[in-house]
């Protein structure tokens, strides 16, 4: 009998001759031309890498809108400094309260899917960020995933032995299947694209691990805020996760009553479900966090695809 495996696809970056501030500026020009007649808007998270976005589309002088889940916790106060300055960018600014539509909110209401997925974290405050980008007349969506592998990775001179996993790396298919295309609009990340790939491996040669994108912030110097280019910080939604998940627990109960009834697997069982009512989430490692969102996800998937 034959034997199948998955290949993992990889893109190999080129070195683009002559890549400079000016032609990358010029390369994004091109890269934005064809959406100049739609309704542009970009996830203002206060993170770096969309903020490079929103700072190019402001240097270009293409209008955008600007869409941001925002928190009065401490643990976001850093990011929430940014938003303010940037929100003045936009043609609008629209905020989605994280303390409305909590991580881990309506985790009953997933949608049907081929399999299951990691996004069940977002699904409260993406549906309703995604219906406030509709009601604005929103056509696409651009969105920083993959920044930190063009930005953090290191990039040795000549490119040697670079290679991205663009589905796995950049790509945002999940929430485009999920949201975006039943809204009509399109989700993109800016830095899937080959082109811009090529670009900043070319111009990142050289470069070791930079965790904290001070080459990033120094390139974009001349269009970033001095919050962005002078300084750097860590970024830690944890407790938000953990808050969420914990006022989640009830429709999780549910979830793995629902999940036990259809699949009779062990981790849903009675016995399961207790231990994760009387679970400390605020005590996770990481690990242990993952292991638990991973059933959460089976369970959300399972009772979606036989919901009626």
């Amino acid at each position: 009998s034959e034997i199948y495996c998955f290949e993992e696809q990889k893109y190999v970056p080129h070195i683009v001759e002559g890549m400079n501030y000016d032609k990358f500026l010029a390369l994004c020009d091109e890269y934005f031309a064809p959406y100049k007649d739609k309704k542009i808007a970009v996830h203002l998270s206060g993170g770096l890498d969309s903020s490079i976005i929103i700072c190019i589309l402001k240097e270009l002088n293409i209008p955008f809108s600007l869409f941001g889940l925002v928190t009065d916790r401490f643990e976001f106060r850093t990011e929430r400094r940014i938003q303010n300055i940037l929100a003045e960018y936009g043609v609008e600014t629209v905020f989605v309260n994280l303390e409305e539509y909590p991580h881990f909110g309506d985790l009953d209401g997933f949608p049907a899917l081929q399999m299951p997925n990691d996004f069940i974290k977002c699904i409260a405050p993406s549906r309703k960020m995604v219906s406030e980008m509709k009601q604005c007349g929103v056509d696409v969506v651009f969105g920083g995933q993959g920044g930190d592998s063009l930005f953090v990775d290191s990039i040795p001179l000549g490119l040697d032995g670079v290679s991205f996993n663009i589905p796995n790396e950049f790509d945002v298919n999940v929430e485009n299947e999920m949201y975006y295309v039943p809204n009509g609009m399109e989700l993109k990340s800016f830095y899937a694209d080959k082109r811009i790939i090529d670009a900043i491996c070319t111009l990142r040669q050289g470069q070791r691990i930079d965790s904290p994108k001070w080459w990033a912030r120094k390139f974009f110097k001349g269009i970033l805020p001095r919050e962005l280019s002078d300084y750097c910080y860590t970024a830690d939604f944890f407790g938000l996760s953990m808050s969420g998940l914990e006022a989640a627990k009830p429709t999780i109960k549910t979830l793995f009553e629902e999940a036990h009834d259809l699949l009779e697997h062990p981790a849903f069982s009675p016995k399961a479900t207790k231990e994760m009512l009387e679970t400390d989430v605020f005590s996770f490692d990481y690990h242990s966090y993952c292991d638990f969102c991973c059933r959460i996800s089976i369970a959300a998937w399972v009772t979606a695809l036989f919901r009626k």
